[in-house]
């Protein structure tokens, strides 16, 4: 189903020449439908790449996974989408997880949240655990892109075949010689 609804969103863009007047700056964007497309590489390319951008603490991380996406040729709408695993609700928990992991690693002590009770100790410790929390953050960003990259490519090959084996099984990819 979302191979479907991609491939037909390029293809409304692909032939529709004529974008109103606020759509005119991005005629390079729409006139290429590789952004847009649903192939595997370009599905599981943006997804990785906005799980990769969006698990790292930055500012502004849907036009950061926007401009790798124009750069990667990668499918834009879904490298936005999933930047968003950082949303208001979770990216205290997953940054203070990443902080964690990156003390552990490096043998740093952590903070605990409790000991921050105003602003100049948030400073002081927002000083002290910038190097665990991007260490952390730059490991966790890696490994979930890869695995959600991986993963995504082994599912769609795996339907692919599958789709593959059924079509020949009930005969309708078997040419019929007429005459």
């Amino acid at each position: 189903m979302p191979r479907q609804f991609f491939s037909r969103l390029s293809k409304q863009f692909s032939a529709n020449r004529d974008h109103p007047w606020y759509l005119k700056p991005f005629d390079y964007l729409l006139s290429r439908p590789v952004y847009f497309s649903a192939s595997r590489r370009s599905v599981s390319g943006g997804i990785a790449l906005g799980l990769f951008i969006g698990l790292l603490p930055l500012p502004a991380q849907t036009a950061v996974a926007l401009l790798a996406g124009l750069l990667l040729r990668v499918n834009l709408p879904l490298a936005a989408l999933a930047v968003w695993i950082t949303n208001p609700i979770t990216f205290g928990p997953i940054f203070y997880l990443e902080y964690r992991i990156g003390a552990a690693l490096l043998n740093k002590p952590t903070l605990a949240i409790k000991e921050i009770t105003d602003f100049s100790s948030s400073n002081v410790a927002l000083a002290a655990s910038w190097q665990p929390l991007y260490y952390g953050a730059t490991l966790v960003a890696i490994s979930v892109a890869a695995i959600a990259y991986l993963t995504i490519s082994a599912v769609w090959h795996f339907s692919t075949v599958q789709r593959y084996r059924r079509r020949h099984q009930s005969g309708q990819g078997v040419s019929r010689n007429r005459g």
